[in-house]
């Protein structure tokens, strides 16, 4: 009778249901701003660009009103300079500025991929 109730016991315990994973193709793709048909893509850091990419140097912009005038303003100067990506985006303050100070420019790698 005790062999009996643990094969039942394991017979009962071994029906997991497992459902498979179903793609759903509603969701949006995140989409960039571009600029006269120039789409900038942000990489963290400059290992993260694809292989064969060329270094077109630090380009710096001045803060505009809003951060998003900033990084539209940031896009358009690493087009205008003929790249289509910028890695290691960070601002700047003002020199001897405290930490609570608002930055005062947007620096980001300008890149051409291949």
């Amino acid at each position: 009778m005790k062999k009996l109730m643990l094969l039942a016991l394991l017979f009962a315990a071994c029906r997991t249901e497992i459902k498979p994973l179903i793609r759903d193709e509603t969701v949006k793709k995140k989409v960039r701003n571009t600029v006269n048909d120039c789409s900038v893509h942000d990489y963290p850091t400059a290992t993260d660009l694809p292989t064969g990419s060329q270094n077109i140097g630090w380009i710096t912009v001045k803060r505009m009103a809003t951060d998003d005038e900033t990084f539209e303003a940031l896009r358009k100067e690493v087009c205008a300079k003929g790249g289509d990506a910028m890695s290691q985006m960070h601002w700047i303050r003002a020199s001897g500025a405290s930490v609570a100070d608002p930055p005062v420019e947007l620096e980001a790698n300008a890149w051409v991929t291949p």
